[in-house]
């Protein structure tokens, strides 16, 4: 953006608004254009001043994060950052689920955590501002590709960010627990909140909802988490892979496709979800080459098309689906034993 980013603070602690206005009207591109004590009032405000950015807290007196999410996305849509003093509450998924597009975990008090969570929560704060602003959700292609006869495959993998877990919520719901292979979850995600994501999640979906543990062989019909602040891949014998992350962008999608191509081959499945930027279109393109099936999210269902489309721009699939489009191919797809299992089997 050329102008400054206009953003809306809500919290029920004036102590807090006072540290979070001091810390952003410091900064030459962002203005806070108002301030809310409770959920009431940052709806009333969203309408009358419209910001570019609206950090709401979860949890409040009266109106709180998730329904303040519900009617601002009704009302006046906005991108919507939410602030939670409880990384693994499930408020926290639902206001995601609900239209919010990040979560970020507020600071525990000391000098130096205040520090380190201003400069997460500006750079939040700029990111939101450049995600496109999504006022209607579209359905989008929910008829399953013509796929391989008797398409088997060992393992698939699923990409996402931004609007990933809405994607997730979406697919997961929609899958049988008898689903003949291990499902593969790399979501971008905030670190202290992958326990809420994985009890979110287990909350929707029929499968088991696991945090993959280092060495441990994949089930079928078992959804494999990465552990909070790790990537997760498979190795080459189908053993789990877990490795300690750097930097501010994990787990890493193209990391873990990449791996399903090296142990899976042809047998390997994956797609990109929503999410900014081009994450996961390296990794599909692995894939792809391997002789394995892979997809995208049709931008059109995306709340951040990034990933999706970038995928689709680079060749890496020529399949664009729906969530439960995506869902009717992940059932109609069959397993077959993964590298390593005893004869057999």
């Amino acid at each position: 953006m050329s102008k400054a980013i206009q953003v809306l603070l809500t919290d029920d602690s004036p102590t807090m608004l006072q540290v979070l206005t001091r810390l952003l009207s410091a900064q030459p591109d962002v203005t806070v254009v108002g301030t809310a004590r409770d959920g009431e009032e940052a709806v009333a405000l969203a309408r009358s001043l419209k910001p570019d950015v609206i950090t709401l807290d979860v949890q409040m007196p009266g109106m709180d994060g998730l329904g303040a999410t519900e009617r601002i996305m009704a009302e006046t849509p906005c991108r919507i950052l939410m602030v939670s003093g409880a990384p693994d509450t499930d408020l926290s998924f639902r206001a995601l689920q609900a239209g919010a597009l990040e979560v970020i975990s507020k600071p525990q008090g000391s000098p130096e955590d205040v520090a380190r969570f201003g400069v997460r929560l500006l750079s939040a704060i700029r990111l939101l501002a450049e995600v496109p602003l999504v006022t209607q959700r579209h359905e989008g292609r929910n008829t399953a590709p013509n796929l391989p006869e008797n398409a088997r495959v060992a393992g698939f993998a699923l990409a996402s960010s931004i609007g990933g877990p809405t994607a997730l919520a979406s697919l997961l719901w929609l899958l049988p627990r008898s689903l003949p292979y291990p499902l593969f979850i790399a979501q971008h995600i905030t670190p202290g909140f992958t326990v809420g994501l994985h009890r979110w999640l287990s909350s929707l979906s029929p499968l088991p909802v696991e945090i993959a543990r280092a060495s441990e062989q994949p089930r079928a019909g078992t959804v494999y988490l990465a552990p909070d602040g790790h990537h997760l891949r498979v190795g080459m014998q189908g053993e789990i892979v877990i490795e300690k992350a750097s930097g501010s962008t994990f787990p890493s999608g193209d990391l873990l496709l990449a791996s399903l191509s090296r142990a899976y081959g042809s047998h390997a499945a994956g797609a990109v979800l929503s999410g900014m930027g081009e994450e996961g279109a390296v990794g599909l393109m692995a894939i792809k080459r391997a002789g394995g099936l892979t997809f995208a999210q049709d931008p059109q269902t995306c709340l951040v098309a990034g990933m999706p489309e970038a995928a689709l721009r680079n060749k890496a699939t020529d399949h664009a689906v729906s969530p439960e489009a995506l869902a009717t191919i992940l059932r109609s797809l069959e397993g077959m034993p993964p590298p390593g299992s005893p004869p057999g089997l």
